[in-house]
């Protein structure tokens, strides 16, 4: 398969043999084109398909993992966020005539319903925040207490 040259070479202190191993430019060549040939196309697309599956299931899963930890968090957002601009449309249009029509249209059950999402919406994000800060903040002193300074 391949051929190596060995050298000889005797200590004459301790009469330990050593060799020498040589590769010349055309055994690489061959040694390499015998690792193309076993690795053809084929099982090359393979690999790179499972490689692909497998890192298309990790990001899904940590898609997973996300939306169960922030799930609500992010419908508080988006409710917050569309009730807003809906309140905005439908109850004072940025017209003469919203303008006009404001006192009217606050007292509406939408409108009413509308200020109600917004409102609370903005407390259940504040708290979030402060969950989070104290989640964080846990952690960081979790980490000093078990690591002392040296």
């Amino acid at each position: 398969m391949r051929k190596v040259s060995r050298k000889l070479k005797e200590n004459k202190e301790d009469n330990i043999s050593e060799y020498k191993h040589e590769l010349t430019v055309e055994e690489i060549n061959e040694i390499n084109d015998t690792e193309l040939e076993e690795n053809s196309k084929g099982k090359i697309i393979k690999k790179m398909i499972i490689l692909c599956e497998n890192g298309i299931v990790k990001i899904f899963n940590t898609a997973i993992i996300i939306l169960k930890g922030f799930g609500i968090y992010l419908v508080w957002i988006l409710l917050h966020y569309f009730s807003s601009h809906l309140y905005i449309k439908f109850c004072v249009p940025n017209t003469l005539l919203g303008f006009i029509m404001s006192p009217f249209m606050i007292s509406t059950p939408h409108c009413q319903g509308l200020r109600w999402v917004v409102y609370n919406a903005a407390n259940i994000i504040n708290n979030m925040w402060i969950l989070i800060g104290a989640w964080i903040y846990s952690i960081l002193w979790i980490t000093s207490i078990n690591d002392p300074p040296k």
